[in-house]
């Protein structure tokens, strides 16, 4: 066996390719390939027509033949045997992951790979050479560097293309979950006006349906009195958010960018009307938007109440009834100027000089307090 084997203990050639089996053959099967190349190579089996090279080529077959079938059935050899077949294992996993990642590189990849390993082998020749010359390596070194040069650059694009790729990934799940969005009203009801005290998805499937195809609902919260819709289209969102804008038993709201929108646009019918209302323009409209708005505001409040076990809320704001715009006007007006004494002194003063003159006496009296206490 010593010509068979280094000093290691590892064999000098594959003793599986020897034997003509797989790596993961089993012993019986290395057995069998055994038996039948020693009885095709065996001295005494062999033609008297042969020369004395081609026997000598046969013993020698023989006898690798016998020492690979040693090494992998004797005990002496199960180490080294263990040790080989981790190695075998070792370089078979490393050559697919060559040929994997050969199938799937680009052919621009493919080509720079193939340009340095060429410009490495000739960098290798040349330095090689016994009589290369000073020139030759300066090349070597201007090669190398342009190996690096060109290892660099292609990282900085991969890096570039990767960020390009996070990047799009990150808009598209921005895209989906605004459009998701634009398709979904949160529910807030009262329970104590709902029949049996609770909704379930089922209920609110079948409610949501009369506004178009429900895909999803998901319950919110722990009091179980907000779920989250997502119709299967935006348009059936519109509808059910102005079904309940005056209901008292249930409320819809738009979620994401269209509740923005529809914010910013109520606060803009309401400048308006406020402008109209200071030229005397549409009195009762202004009127009408200000009612809406208290009356929402009103049943909103009065449905957090109600959940929050609070007797009584229904009652009190039932009872109370929203100040129009020129009620509210008025009670803003009588606030100020505020009264001050009629004296002499004030004849000639304006409201804000008057203000102005307390204002001055009654601090100029606490700094005096101030002082004295310290």
């Amino acid at each position: 066996m010593t010509s068979f084997t280094r000093k290691d203990g590892m064999p000098i050639k594959d003793p599986y390719e020897i034997l003509g089996v797989q790596s993961n053959a089993s012993e019986s099967d290395i057995k069998k390939a055994y038996r039948s190349l020693a009885l095709k190579l065996h001295p005494d089996k062999q033609s008297g027509t042969l020369t004395d090279a081609q026997r000598e080529e046969l013993d020698k077959r023989f006898h690798e033949v016998k020492d690979a079938r040693s090494f992998l059935l004797d005990a002496e050899h199960a180490q080294n045997k263990k040790k080989y077949d981790a190695n075998l294992e070792s370089e078979r996993l490393r050559h697919a992951e060559e040929q994997r990642r050969e199938q799937t590189m680009s052919s621009r990849r493919k080509r720079m790979r193939d340009e340095l390993k060429m410009r490495e082998h000739m960098a290798k020749k040349s330095a090689g050479g016994a009589s290369s010359s000073n020139d030759n390596r300066f090349d070597v070194d201007r090669l190398r560097r342009e190996g690096e040069r060109l290892r660099e650059e292609y990282s900085k694009r991969e890096a570039e293309v990767d960020a390009a790729r996070k990047q799009r990934m990150a808009v598209e799940r921005a895209t989906k979950k605004l459009d998701k969005e634009d398709r979904q009203v949160r529910l807030k009801w009262s329970r104590k006006k709902v029949v049996g005290g609770v909704h379930t998805k089922q209920s609110l499937i079948s409610i949501m349906t009369d506004f178009g195809e429900v895909e999803e609902v998901e319950m919110l919260g722990s009091k179980g009195n907000a779920a989250l819709i997502t119709f299967g289209h935006e348009s059936s969102c519109k509808p059910c958010v102005d079904a309940y804008k005056t209901s008292d038993t249930m409320r819809a709201t738009f979620v994401g960018r269209r509740k923005i929108d529809d914010t910013l646009h109520g606060n803009q019918e309401v400048i308006d009307d406020g402008l109209k209302s200071r030229r005397g323009d549409d009195e009762n409209l202004e009127d009408r938007k200000m009612r809406q708005a208290a009356e929402r505001e009103r049943l909103m409040r009065q449905m957090e109440l109600e959940d929050e076990g609070q007797e009584g809320a229904s009652d009190t704001y039932q009872r109370t009834e929203p100040l129009t715009a020129k009620q509210t006007q008025e009670k803003l007006s009588s606030l100020f100027p505020p009264a001050f004494p009629d004296i002499p002194e004030n004849k000639n003063l304006s409201p804000f000089e008057m203000l102005e003159k307390y204002e001055k006496e009654i601090f100029g009296r606490i700094d005096i307090i101030s002082r004295q206490n310290e």
